[in-house]
């Protein structure tokens, strides 16, 4: 990743157990750039692919509770998954000799939740709050009206896209059809929808506001699997 971090330094030098909150340094450069171009690419992809259809079915789309699967416009049963899991096979091993050769481009360029970590919510960040300096003078400062409005202000933001976020995620599992007439029709007619879209809301704001690279660090089993891939590099 091209954006350089900054820890919070312990108090006093003790040991303590609290997590470092990592400052990361607003990233500038022609890499960047292209980087920028890369992920806001993607990021359309992500947003519009489950309202393309092509022959009537979704473009994408994982309906685990029908256990009905559309790629590419093509439909897919469980009595399909050896395809599927064929194909998902494939991928996995291409990401990985990619990685192996080039680095960890997957994890810099493509991975979701780099891009809008870095690309939506840290963009804001640098808005409201500043760079790295600032925002670390501003969360060790006094709780003042301004720090108060910017926090609001922020967090506010950062829930009205993890709303948006959740609902494109959701249409990602029950189609794009179903997601509309959750949205338009009266809510007492859809209140798992309602609570689905509420659950992944939250879900979303906690990952992007707070856990961040807890992620990549103990949660994404890909990031858990670099030291083995470094491993291959170097043998080879």
């Amino acid at each position: 990743m091209s954006t350089v971090v900054v820890n919070n330094a312990n108090n006093g030098g003790s040991k303590s157990k609290k997590r470092q909150w990592i400052y990361a340094k607003k990233p500038q450069g022609a890499l960047y750039k292209k980087r920028q171009w890369v992920g806001y690419t993607l990021l359309l992809f992500l947003f519009v692919a489950p309202f393309i259809k092509i022959n009537g079915e979704p473009f994408l789309m994982f309906n685990i509770i029908e256990r009905k699967f559309s790629i590419l416009g093509s439909l897919f049963y469980p009595q399909d998954l050896y395809i599927f899991v064929f194909g998902m096979l494939i991928v996995m091993v291409c990401v990985v000799l990619f990685t192996v050769v080039f680095g960890r481009v997957w994890c810099g360029w493509t991975c979701p939740q780099t891009i809008f970590l870095e690309l939506i919510f840290r963009r804001i960040e640098y808005w409201i709050e500043g760079d790295w300096q600032q925002q670390k003078k501003l969360n060790e400062g006094p709780n003042t009206d301004q720090k108060q409005l910017k926090k609001v202000l922020k967090h506010s933001i950062f829930l009205i896209i993890s709303f948006f976020i959740s609902n494109i995620f959701l249409a990602y599992i029950i189609g794009s059809d179903a997601l509309i007439k959750i949205i338009s029709d009266p809510l007492d007619q859809h209140i798992g929808g309602l609570v689905s879209i509420i659950l992944f809301t939250l879900v979303f704001y906690a990952v992007f506001a707070y856990v961040r690279e807890i992620v990549c660090i103990a949660i994404c089993p890909y990031g858990r699997l670099q030291g083995f891939f470094w491993m291959i590099k170097v043998s080879l």
